[in-house]
């Protein structure tokens, strides 16, 4: 272990990282702490952006995994979701079919993941590789 500088943005997030403490890094953290190896790892907070998918590059990436998921069988385990109220269902629903492009950042896309047997983590790979599709 050792300890490392940082200090934060307003909203807490490591936005500096010091061998010894500095005017602007007063906060004494251990250099194996998550948050203090993700900004290492990235600096600059480029993975932390995530480009708007159009729907045909989330279902086309979807189907490309290793146990491919259909689209068909995610809508029909939203129906049954319980716990979710009909109008809930209804707003995923529509989101997942009406939507043209989807945002990684609206919640309901980790609802979505959850319905696919996915983690936000690998959602999270599974957007970046969508993203790189193309049309012909």
């Amino acid at each position: 272990m050792t300890i490392v500088f940082v200090s934060r943005d307003d909203a807490g997030k490591i936005n500096l990282v010091c061998a010894g403490p500095q005017e602007v890094a007063q906060e004494a953290i251990d250099d194996q702490d998550p948050a203090v190896l993700a900004y290492l790892a990235d600096p600059l907070g480029l993975n932390d952006s995530f480009p708007d998918l159009k729907k045909w590059q989330l279902w086309l990436a979807a189907l490309e995994l290793p146990s491919p998921i259909f689209k068909a069988d995610v809508l029909a385990a939203v129906a049954g979701m319980p716990g979710f109220s009909d109008v809930e269902k209804e707003t995923i629903r529509i989101m997942i079919e009406d939507a043209q492009e989807y945002a990684r950042e609206d919640p309901r896309i980790d609802v979505l993941a959850q319905v696919m047997g996915i983690s936000p983590a690998e959602m999270d790979s599974l957007w970046r590789w969508a993203a790189s599709f193309s049309s012909m």
